[in-house]
C-alpha cells in the first residue's frame, strides 16, 4: 500500500498540518504583540473564533435533529475544559511569557506531550509501549538538535525567572489536561463543532473582566493599530484557535492522545521554518536534521506502529527460541 493513500499517512499528514497551524501563533504573535495589550491578543481572537463557529455549529445541530446544548447536565462537560485548557491556559502562556526567557518557555513546552503521556494513562488507559517510548525519545533529540541555541540561551538558575517558569509550566499542564480531555469528549460522541464553540464560550465568558477591568480593550484601538494586527487577530482566530483545533478533534476520533500529541515536538522547527518566511530569520542545518528526526518519530507512532510492534516481537520470540 503507497504511504500516501493510506488512512494512516492521511492521520500522519493531518498531524503534521495541525502542529504547523499552531506554530503559527508564534510569529504571528511577536509581529503584533508590540502594538496590541497582551489579553487582547490572548482573548480577542478566541472570542473572534466562537463568535465565527457558533452559527456553524447551529447548523450542524439543526441538520443532525438535535438541540443546542444549554442544560446543566449538556454544559457540564465543557465547564473544566473552557476554564482550565482555553483561559487558563492562555493567561497562564501570557503572563508565564513575560516574566521569563523565550528560551526557558521554549523547553518548558517540551513538557507536553510527556504531561499528556501520564494524563492519558490515568484518564484513557493509554499505554506507552515499546514503538511509542522510542519515537518520544527520537522526538526528543530531534528537538534537542533543533533547538541547541535556545537551550545554550536558557537561564533556570536565577530566581527572578522562577515566577514565570512555574506559570508558564502551569500552562503547558492545562494544555496537557485540554488535550486529553477533548479525547475523552471525542469517546462520549461530541461533535468537533460541539467541543471547539462550547469549550469556546466557557473561555471567552472567563475572560470578559479581563478586557474589562485589568487591561481594556477598545475596538477603535484595535481598527487604528494596522493591517498586520488586524489581520495577525483573524488568522489566529480562524486558523489557530479554529480550523486547526476542529482537525485535531477530528483526528482523536481514530488515533490515541498520546499518538496525536507527539507531533507537538515538531512546533520548534515549524516556527523555525515561518520565522524564516515572516521575519527573515535564519535556519540551520541542526534544524532540518532535528526537524527530519522528529518527523520519522511521529511516523512510527502513526503510520507503522502496528508493524514495529508485530516486528518486535516476532525478533524477541526468535531471540527467547534461540536461547
Amino acid at each position: 500500500m503507497n504511504l500516501f493513500t493510506s488512512k494512516k499517512a492521511g492521520d500522519w499528514l493531518l498531524v503534521l498540518l495541525i502542529n504547523f497551524m499552531w506554530a503559527t501563533q508564534v510569529p504571528v504573535i511577536r509581529l503584533i504583540g508590540d502594538k496590541l495589550s497582551p489579553a487582547t491578543v490572548a482573548f480577542v481572537p478566541l472570542i473572534i473564533s466562537t463568535i465565527i463557529f457558533l452559527p456553524l455549529l447551529w447548523r450542524e445541530t439543526k441538520k443532525r435533529g438535535v438541540k443546542i446544548k444549554w442544560r446543566w447536565n449538556d454544559i457540564k462537560y465543557f465547564i473544566l475544559p473552557g476554564l482550565i485548557g482555553i483561559f487558563l491556559m492562555q493567561y497562564g502562556y501570557t503572563i508565564g511569557a513575560r516574566m521569563t526567557l523565550a528560551a526557558n518557555a521554549g523547553i518548558i513546552t517540551l513538557t507536553i506531550p510527556v504531561i499528556v503521556a501520564l494524563l492519558a494513562s490515568l484518564f484513557l488507559k493509554e499505554k506507552l509501549n515499546f514503538v511509542r517510548i522510542i519515537s518520544f525519545l527520537l522526538a526528543i533529540g530531534g528537538v534537542l538538535i533543533t533547538s541547541l541555541s535556545d537551550f545554550s540561551e536558557a537561564d533556570f538558575g536565577k530566581n527572578q525567572y522562577l515566577t514565570g517558569n512555574l506559570i508558564f509550566f502551569l500552562a503547558c499542564c492545562c494544555c496537557g489536561y485540554y488535550n486529553t480531555y477533548c479525547k475523552v469528549l471525542v469517546e462520549k460522541k461530541i461533535t468537533e463543532l460541539e467541543i471547539l464553540v462550547y469549550c469556546s464560550i466557557v473561555g471567552s465568558l472567563a475572560s470578559v473582566p479581563l478586557l474589562i477591568w485589568v487591561e481594556p480593550f477598545h475596538l477603535t484601538t484595535l481598527m487604528q493599530s494596522g493591517s498586520t494586527p488586524i489581520l495577525g487577530i483573524l488568522e489566529l482566530s480562524l486558523i489557530v484557535y479554529g480550523i486547526s483545533m476542529l482537525l485535531f478533534f477530528y483526528v482523536l476520533k481514530r488515533m490515541d492522545v498520546t499518538q496525536a500529541i507527539l507531533g507537538n515536538y515538531l512546533l520548534p522547527f515549524f516556527i523555525a521554518i515561518l520565522g524564516l518566511i515572516l521575519l527573515g530569520e535564519k535556519i540551520t542545518r541542526s534544524m532540518i536534521v532535528g526537524g527530519l528526526l522528529i518527523l520519522v518519530s511521529t511516523l512510527m507512532v502513526t503510520v507503522y506502529e502496528g508493524k514495529l510492534m508485530v516486528l518486535f516481537a516476532k525478533k524477541g520470540r526468535a531471540m527467547s527460541d534461540r536461547e
